[in-house]
């Protein structure tokens, strides 16, 4: 296999639909009805001015679905080789032929807006021109642009004629002759032959006498023939020849050979049609996930060891109770618009253990519920060739899915009970897929859902055997080997960024590599040359930042120029824990990888440290465990490191005599974004971890993809620890390490971007399928409303960014506490935040301290994500403050919220002492963690019958809406609420409601009387439903009463008379109660406020279990600290050069005790 091969697959473009096609196809009409620009037009010839422009546009359309299968507005060029016309100079002279198409508007994020060529010409009379599209600047890459053509134009300039002629302006299948096959690969055993039915047709309007010959190289093995060997055909004419493809008896299985057909018209070598065809010598299933001998293997593994008979029982048990699914009956709510769906997308998975059991025990039950699903799978009249759609979700879970599918038919395939039939058809199924995946992936994307689709058609093409279906999901322009070379970065992470990517990209590669074994590849240990372009995807929306604030770069050194699958499991190794958990980066929660996902790399490598990884673990892969484990460890687990183009820098704690667990280990994240996936958080404190305990990852707050939330709070800035200027969220830049130090006495670094800062994306992402939708209906829909005022930006932009802004930030690792310094400097004045995200806040200590105030919402703005941080309670201090948290794990410890699985039981304190600005404005607030409060609510006011208000509001964290009704002269009130969908919490309060008399008193509802009907109770007045303080939209309402429908399907109501009361008014704050209950689990945010021009920060973090090591910390200037311990040491910290060009920075600390200089230690 040539891994750096550039392989000519683009005529494997869509195997069936071009062989549909007609040879030609007119550009508008032969009569150029349609175009403009033209002076007039003859006998379907059109007379043009040397200079001027003509024009065709097709006419407006929207885009449409079928399945997953996306057809663009406009015309599909794609399944021509170009496009081809005539014309007329009448005095002999040069021309230039400027052609240019463009796609509509609206697809032009995923297609090249506009692609052109020049095409130089000298004669007279009347010439043919014949061009393909390898002529226009349109990278080969995004060849998917054809499938949308809009507008397309021509420029006709001749030096020596003022007019010219033009006629037959079509798209050709070929220059004279084309050769076209729906199947062009096949295999068989040695000794049989192949056929292959091609179609071959003219498209000219003379007749072509069409010879036809397979060259040669000398080596070939398998003989090809064709019949008929010479084709006549008239104008247009198309006919069916045959190539057959003799194997010799004596090759073994796997062997593959191509045969390239090549068709001379009337003897005109210059117009030459080629095709090939890849034949192969049949590989017997199974063979995907393992051959006969290793499935063998596994066998007997399991006769032999306990751990291993467990996983069989284990598959086992999953297999006896999976019951085939039948066919979805309905719409699913995600992608409604591409029509019905077979089976949810988790069936793929009970699909394949079903048939892991099957190969493991031979049980025959097992193989037949597996049939049964492909039956259903593969019908022609309700299964996937009518909806061309497996699953309920998106095309991504789609490729994971048929990933199961094809390896569960290579694992049946020989059970016996699959009929001739069943093969056809699931053939033509696997086709269809194949099909799909073709036309999703040519325009260049690289991700892990291209991987994931194109993984799923590689499945599909090597169980039906077809290699040139094979090798174009290999090679093609953004194939398999193309999502390796631009996906991996030098440091072996995925450019996305995120663990869980990385993982799950590093086992499809790896498994794709072990599928390709019998066919004697070597992927598992190949080196891919390195994609060197800053960008990896072709995607117009991808090429330049700015799209939802994101960066699609890969940043950092390149320091290799191959790539490789073990280079994408060794990059992980040196920052997993001593429980082999990995914290999180981007889109991701900590991950422990001991289990599944090591069983695969050490299974393939055998590398001692994959198996120091794996002995962190007890439960075992079946599949891929290697029986016995060398008992080795991993010193990687140990000292710090860093990864330039991921952009993380992990320091360790050095104290000598201390378990791993008890030693501390912090990061700090600077590098490439990861576009989508990608958080807004160059220079954050990203992880801190001890006794096996973790305070933060980038999803302690999630609300999902789907929601507005993902791009307007989750991933900006205000959710991280780290320095933020006016609330706002930090443009993805390069950023770099600038110092990495490792020695007994401490460990530090530093990194620095400088980067604008701007409002998020307003409303988040603009959902596709969710087109046409406003982001106010947005919050509706989600039940989660905010202000959307009238001037809003439009749905989805960035806005009012900032000038750029230097940022940098030290982190120092000392025995027993962190050290982050920060410096900001800025053109302009602005706001600085410095934020620290935790959980269990208990108290905030200083020499002087003084409340300030209280604001409900840490902004205002409706355009930043500062507004969703709720009940703010600002303080002066003076001298360092020490704000004191602890959160728990385990039994009896409130997590909700908090997406952080792997930490150990027991308690992690953690103190911070903010020492510098000595005087600091400091802010408590309490974070929009997604607890499911979010809910639709209506709510009426009436009056004597009368209707004084009915609205509705989505009840969540915000959305509170205030109410102020004139009662003169009402005798009775009736409040109601209605609630829609299903429920997940009680939260609604009509807060502080009150009655306002003529005489300006007030008297609250809740000392009334009140009739309720269908109104829920909280076990005590005055208290939430959970026990906790009644909070709307961050104020607190001590003096409300419940709202909250006891049957959410029904109205409810609360009445009281208002005789003989003398009331005016009615007044309340109606809203969704946060937090709910006793809020000192939930997480808080620490800011300390800075303003100016510049800004400087020096803060210790101490991690602790039970006691703290420090007894104070005080700054002696900006750079300076010095902490006092409680067993006597004094620590001095100088941290110099941070300001500036800050590329000499220097960290130097000092150990005294009673004085006494006993050790110390610089960077430097």
């Amino acid at each position: 296999m040539k891994l750096n091969q550039t392989a000519l697959l683009i005529f494997v473009f869509l195997i069936s639909i071009g062989a549909r096609a007609q040879p030609i196809a007119h550009i508008g009409s032969s009569d150029f009805s349609g175009w403009s620009g033209i002076e007039k037009v003859k006998g379907n010839e059109a007379m043009v001015s040397s200079g001027k422009r003509i024009d065709f546009s097709y006419p407006d359309g929207e885009n449409t679905d079928q399945g997953f299968r996306d057809f663009y507005s406009g015309a599909d060029w794609s399944i021509y080789q170009g496009l081809s016309f005539d014309i007329y100079q009448k005095k002999e002279s040069n021309a230039e032929i400027e052609l240019t198409f463009e796609v509509d508007e609206k697809n032009t994020r995923k297609l090249q807006a506009k692609s052109s060529t020049v095409i130089q010409l000298y004669g007279s009379g009347w010439q043919k021109v014949y061009v393909p599209w390898q002529l226009f600047d349109l990278a080969e890459g995004q060849r998917g642009t054809l499938q949308g053509v809009k507008d397309f134009s021509i420029k006709l300039t001749s030096t020596e004629n003022q007019s010219l002629k033009i006629k037959d302006i079509v798209l050709t299948k070929g220059e004279r002759i084309y050769l076209d096959a729906s199947i062009r690969g096949k295999s068989a055993k040695a000794g049989d032959a192949v056929q292959y039915a091609v179609e071959i047709g003219n498209t000219t309007n003379e007749v072509q006498k069409v010879q036809l010959t397979f060259p040669r190289v000398g080596w070939e093995a398998m003989q090809a023939s064709v019949n008929p060997s010479v084709v006549s055909l008239n104008p247009m004419e198309i006919k069916t020849i045959e190539v057959s493809v003799q194997l010799p008896a004596t090759l073994p299985a796997g062997v593959r050979e191509q045969q390239r057909l090549e068709a001379i018209a009337n003897g005109d070598g210059s117009a030459l049609a080629t095709m090939e065809f890849t034949t192969a010598v049949t590989v017997p299933s199974p063979f995907m996930v393992h051959t006969a001998d290793n499935w063998q293997k596994v066998r007997d593994k399991i006769e032999n060891y306990s751990w291993a008979q467990a996983e069989l029982e284990m598959y086992e048990e999953k297999a006896s109770k999976w019951d085939v699914p039948d066919i979805a009956d309905k719409i699913p709510s995600m992608n409604a618009q591409k029509g019905k769906y077979l089976f949810h997308s988790n069936e793929g998975g009970k699909l394949m253990d079903c048939a892991i059991a099957y190969q493991l025990t031979g049980k025959e039950e097992y193989a037949q519920k597996c049939v049964d699903f492909l039956r259903k799978l593969i019908d022609p009249e309700t299964g996937y060739p009518t909806t061309l759609r497996v699953n309920q979700n998106n095309f991504v879970k789609e490729g994971g899915i048929f990933q199961d599918i094809a390896r569960t038919y290579d694992m049946i395939r020989t059970s016996g009970l699959l009929t001739e039939q069943d093969h056809k058809l699931i053939e033509n199924t696997f086709r269809l897929y194949i099909e799909t995946a073709q036309l999703g992936n040519d325009d260049g994307g690289v991700n892990n859902w291209d991987l994931s689709e194109l993984a799923g058609a590689f499945y599909c093409a090597l169980a039906i055997q077809d290699w040139t279906l094979v090798d174009w999901t290999l090679h093609s322009p953004s194939g398999i080997l193309r999502q390796f070379s631009q996906g991996i970065m030098s440091d072996g992470w995925w450019y996305e960024c995120a663990v869980g990517y990385n993982l799950w990209c590093a086992t499809m590669f790896s498994e794709i590599g072990i599928a390709l074994r019998p066919w004697g590849i070597n992927f598992i240990d190949a080196e891919v040359p390195i994609g060197t372009t800053p960008y990896y995807s072709l995607l117009p929306e991808r090429m330049q930042p700015g799209l939802y604030g994101m960066n699609f770069d890969k940043w950092g050194t390149m320091h290799q120029n191959s790539v490789s699958i073990k280079d994408m499991w060794d990059a992980l190794v040196p920052f997993l824990d001593y429980r082999g958990v990995m914290f999180a980066v981007n889109d991701a929660q900590e991950s422990r990888v001991t289990g599944e996902p090591y069983e695969l790399a050490y299974y393939l490598y055998k590398d001692p440290e994959y198996a120091a990884v794996l002995n962190k673990n007890e439960k075992r892969n079946l599949l891929y465990g290697v029986p016995e484990l060398p008992q080795v460890t991993s010193v990687k687990n140990t000292q710090s490191a860093y990864a330039d183009n991921m952009g993380v820098v992990q320091l360790r704690s050095q104290a000598d005599g201390r378990a791993q667990r008890d030693q501390i280990q912090a990061v700090l994240h600077y590098g490439t974004h990861g576009g989508y996936h990608g958080h807004f958080d160059r220079t954050s404190f990203l992880s801190m971890m001890r006794y096996g305990r973790s305070f933060f990852n980038p999803e302690m707050i999630w609300y999902g993809y789907g929601s507005y939330n993902y791009k307007f709070l989750v991933q900006t800035s205000m959710t991280k620890n780290m320095v933020v200027v006016d609330q706002k969220m930090q443009e993805p830049k390069e950023s770099f390490r600038t110092l990495f130090h490792t020695g007994d006495m401490m460990q530090a670094t530093a990194v620095e971007t400088r980067a604008r800062w701007s409002n998020p994306p307003y409303g988040g992402i603009v959902y596709s399928y969710k087109e046409g939708m406003t982001f106010a209906e947005k919050t509706w829909e989600e039940g989660r409303s905010i202000d959307v005022p009238e001037n809003a930006p439009e749905y989805g932009k960035i806005n009012d960014f900032t000038e750029p802004v230097t940022q940098r930030r030290v982190m120092v690792m000392m025995d027993d506490y962190v050290v982050l310094a920060d410096y900001l400097a800025s053109d302009q004045a602005h706001t600085f935040d410095w934020l620290f995200q935790m959980k269990g806040f208990q108290e905030i200590s200083a020499p002087k301290k003084e409340f300030l105030r209280h604001d409900n919402q840490f902004s205002t703005d409706p355009l930043g994500a500062a507004q969703f941080f709720t009940d703010v309670n600002w303080y002066q201090t003076e001298g360092t403050a020490r704000s004191s948290f602890e959160m728990c794990f385990g039994e009896g410890c409130d997590n909700k919220g908090t997406r952080a699985p792997n930490s150990e039981d027991g308690p992690l304190k953690i103190d911070v002492f903010n020492a510098w600005p000595l005087e600091n404005e400091v802010a408590i607030a309490t974070v929009p963690e997604s607890h499911g409060v979010n809910k639709q609510l209506w709510y009426t006011v009436e009056a004597d019958g009368e209707t004084l208000l009915n609205d509705s509001t989505g009840a969540w964290i915000l959305g509170g809406k205030e109410i102020d009704i004139q009662l003169q002269g009402k005798k009775g009130l009736v409040l109601s609420t209605q609630l829609q969908g299903r429920v997940k919490n009680n939260t609604v309060f009509w807060g502080n409601a009150r009655l306002v008399k003529a005489d300006g008193s007030e008297v609250l509802l809740s000392s009334l009387d009140l009739d309720y009907q269908n109104i829920l109770q909280p076990d005590s007045p005055g208290l939430d439903y959970y026990g906790g303080p009644i909070k709307i939209s961050g104020e607190l309402m001590e003096s409300s009463i419940p709202g909250m429908p006891e049957n959410s399907h029904e109205n409810a109501s609360i009445s009281l008379g208002l005789s003989g009361m003398d009331v005016v008014a009615f007044k309340a704050k109606i809203g969704g109660d946060f937090p709910l209950g006793d809020e000192t689990p939930r997480r808080k945010t620490l800011a300390v406020r800075s303003e100016g021009k510049e800004a400087r920060y020096l803060s210790v973090i101490e991690p602790f279990e039970s006691e703290s090591m420090i007894k104070s910390v005080r700054a002696k200037s900006e750079k300076e600290l010095e902490v006092v311990l409680k067993d006597g040491r004094v620590q001095r910290i100088l941290i110099e050069n941070l300001e500036g060009e800050g590329t000499d920075i220097k960290v130097s600390t000092q150990e005294y005790i009673n004085g006494e200089l006993v050790r110390e230690e610089s960077s430097k």
